[in-house]
């Protein structure tokens, strides 16, 4: 049978028994800061991602009352406002700004940014814009009174910049790692990819356990104690965490950090003095722009 009308057929078949509901989908990424009000408190800005617009609400009645739609970028994920008629629209696909007007309900400035922005803030004296920029790990700092002006890049030595708050003083913007790390890895202890990697370090004489693999989980025995009669169990990696005096230990109290970062570390297929850092939260100096980070916050913030 011809290949095209194999095609046509099978499309036919799909169209046919796909339910209704399912004949669309959407694509937009996850809101960062989607809702926010103007400073005196007059209206409601919301961000309607799947249609890429700015949704405006006359809210001093105390009922919202729609007035308006702007067209900004394509998937908007956060807006703030930044003074009471002006609203700075976060675009994650198209990897720019909306300056809006909320008087007029129009756009009077695109503002280029790094790639995959996330959220803007407003802080310091005077007063910058601070736009996180998630997948080149930067934010990015612009003048507002002068948007023709190149920003500044602040690198964050962390994945993932995205949601930020600023400080009741305005000197300190926080930024949000989503892909943070939490201090763990996992040492290879099962198979490999072609016999080499990643190296079997269980099994590693030197580990806390002498190579037993699995390795125990209640001292040096097995709770509830191993079947004497089942066959050899197979060998498993196991998960370390780095605690806080920066040793690698597993939840049984085993101490790796020779093989994981230690004169051993070749072991585990590491350099030794491998670390693995956890940054969940960037601290920016709003007017110095010095970085620093606070940690064991958990991730995905």
């Amino acid at each position: 049978m011809d290949r095209g009308i194999v095609t046509f057929v099978i499309a036919s078949v799909f169209a046919a028994i796909a339910p209704a509901e399912d004949s669309f989908v959407n694509w937009e990424h996850g809101q960062v800061h989607p809702i926010d009000i103007t400073p005196d408190g007059s209206r409601l800005l919301v961000v309607n991602t799947a249609d890429a617009r700015l949704e405006v609400f006359d809210i001093t009645t105390g009922t919202p009352v729609h007035v308006g739609a702007v067209p900004t970028g394509l998937d908007p994920v956060s807006v703030r406002a930044r003074t009471d008629s002006e609203a700075w629209v976060v675009n994650h696909v198209s990897d720019t700004v909306s300056l809006i007007n909320l008087d007029t309900l129009n756009v009077v400035a695109t503002i280029p940014t790094g790639d995959e922005p996330a959220d803007v803030v407003f802080a310091g004296a005077p007063q910058r814009a601070f736009v996180s920029c998630s997948q080149v790990n930067i934010v990015q700092v612009f003048d507002p009174s002068d948007l023709g002006a190149s920003p500044t890049s602040v690198v964050i030595e962390a994945e993932d910049p995205r949601a930020m708050a600023v400080s009741p003083d305005g000197s300190t913007v926080y930024v949000a790692v989503f892909e943070s790390g939490n201090s763990t890895t996992i040492l290879g202890g099962g198979g490999t990819i072609g016999g080499l990697f990643p190296p079997n370090v269980v099994n590693d004489p030197l580990g806390p356990y002498g190579g037993m693999n699995p390795p125990p989980n209640e001292g040096v025995a097995f709770d509830p104690p191993q079947n004497l009669s089942n066959p050899a169990p197979p060998g498993v990696g196991i998960i370390v965490k780095k605690d806080e005096a920066s040793r690698w230990m597993d939840d049984n109290g085993g101490d790796w950090t020779e093989l994981v970062s230690g004169s051993l570390a070749g072991n585990s297929g590491r350099p030794t003095g491998w670390d693995l850092p956890d940054r969940d939260v960037a601290v920016l100096d709003a007017n110095t722009l010095a970085v620093s980070y606070v940690p064991r916050l958990m991730n995905f913030v």
